[in-house]
This record gives C-alpha cells, structure tokens and sequence, in this order.
C-alpha cells in the first residue's frame, strides 16, 4: 500500500490496482497489465504538478500511471524482478531495488523521463526497501541478508552499515526502512523479518535502539512500518495488530540521541 498527495493505493498479488482518494468517495480500480505478476511496492510522486503511481513489479518492471484515473504513461524494463521503488522528496530522484544486489539511481528530468545515473551494490543479497530522509540528499536500502545501507547521492560508497539482531538470514532479513520527513527529528527506522524494530539517529548515524515486539520466546512476524507526517508517531504492523509508538521529538528537537516512547 501507499498514500500521498490526497490517494490511497493498494497492489494485488494478480497484478490489480486500486486507487481512492483519501476525502471523497472517488475510487477506481484495473488490472495493470494481462498476465501481471506480483505488485510488490507502490510510491506516488509529482512531476511538475502531475501526480503519478509508480507500481514495482515481479515482471521485473515498473509501471507508471497517472492519477487519478490510471492511464498507463510509462514502461520501464529491468533485468530482475523489483521490489520497491522511492522518489525523492524533491521529485528530481529515483532509487529502485529488486531480485539482485544493485541499488539503482534516476534522475528524473523536468519533462518527466526516468534516466539511469548510476549503479551500486554492497549487500551480499536482494534489497528489499528504500527510503529517502527529507533533504533528498541521503537514502537508506534494507537487504534479505539483513543489513541496511545509509548512503549520500553524492558518494558511491555508502556512509553506515547497520545490522539486525536475529543469525537467521530469513528471521533477520531487513525487510523495510524509513525516515522520518520532519527535519528536527531525524530518525531512521528498519524492521527485521521477525520480532525486532530498530532506531537510528540519522544525523549523526550513531545510536542504535532496539524494541522487541511480540511475545517473548516466540518469532512475531512484522508486515510493515511507517512514520506519521508530523513524526510524531511509529506504526508497526504485525498480522493481528498495529503498534503506536509516540516519539519523543521535544527531546529530537533539543538534539538529544535517538530515543522513542
């Protein structure tokens, strides 16, 4: 699923689309293509005032619709299947991440194309989620073997490494990673496949606190994570429940370290 400038969309495992927006009851859902895989990852963004869907697919493409009715603008071809697809904040960058290890950089010219700038790779597996911060200069990429890379547009290597808890390469596969969009609270938040949420600092890329979630002594799968707008807030879905965490950003705001309540 994804929200964004008034719309809610959510992908099928059969390849369908639906779009609603978020106050009225306009809603309009297709199929994105025939014979259509897996929608693995939706993300809006604007490109000079036009709102598009990116849809991330297990046909090892991209599809790109306008909103809001779902005219299909764009094809863009991989050689793998993709998982997640972000925009920068500033709408000028794409990153891309899929079946392979490569992190894969656009830009995005003002008339709208999606041009491949540069291609990196450190993570020993598939990249599962990426992430911008709100500056639009840094971006984060969680991997299946469980590490998250911080990385700056303007380096090829990347800035911080950070790790799971879990051995297992399927329980402590780093599933998915965000920012918070508020700029004086600067968190980065990645989850394991199983049971563990974990806080960064992004200022300072120091600092690393870990919540349990779940019952002890037991793997709790963890399906997603998500910060609200304001920051104030963390939501953890789990298969039977949504978790609220509150931020304490009065102390972000005084530059104190990572720290959630």
């Amino acid at each position: 699923m994804a929200a964004g400038f008034g719309y809610w969309a959510a992908g099928s495992q059969r390849g369908d689309l639906t779009l609603k927006a978020i106050n009225s009851d306009y809603l309009v859902k297709i199929s994105t293509a025939p014979g259509c895989t897996i929608n693995n990852g939706l993300c809006f963004s604007n490109v000079n005032g036009a709102i598009r869907l990116l849809v991330s697919n297990n046909d090892a493409s991209i599809r790109v619709f306008s909103v809001p009715d779902l005219q299909l603008i764009d094809t863009l071809n991989f050689a793998t299947a993709i998982n997640h697809t972000s925009v920068s904040p500033d709408g000028r960058k794409m990153i891309t991440v899929g079946d392979d290890n490569r992190v894969q950089l656009f830009n995005i010219t003002s008339s709208g194309y999606y041009e491949l700038a540069t291609t990196m790779a450190v993570s020993r597996d598939a990249n599962f989620s990426v992430a911008w911060n709100h500056t639009s200069e840094r971006f984060a990429v969680s991997s299946q073997d469980g590490s998250v890379h911080v990385w700056d547009i303007r380096s090829h290597n990347p800035l911080a490494k950070f790790s799971g808890l879990h051995p297992s390469i399927t329980k402590g596969a780093a599933r998915c990673v965000k920012f918070t969009q508020t700029g004086a609270v600067d968190l980065l938040a990645f989850t394991e496949h199983v049971s563990h949420v974990h806080i960064v600092d992004a200022r300072t890329l120091n600092g690393q606190q870990t919540l349990r979630v779940g019952s002890l002594g037991y793997d709790t799968p963890i399906t997603g994570l998500c910060f609200s707008n304001d920051s104030q807030k963390m939501f953890v879905g789990m298969e039977t429940a949504i978790l609220d965490f509150n931020i304490d950003t009065g102390s972000r705001r005084r530059f104190a370290c990572a720290s959630l309540l």
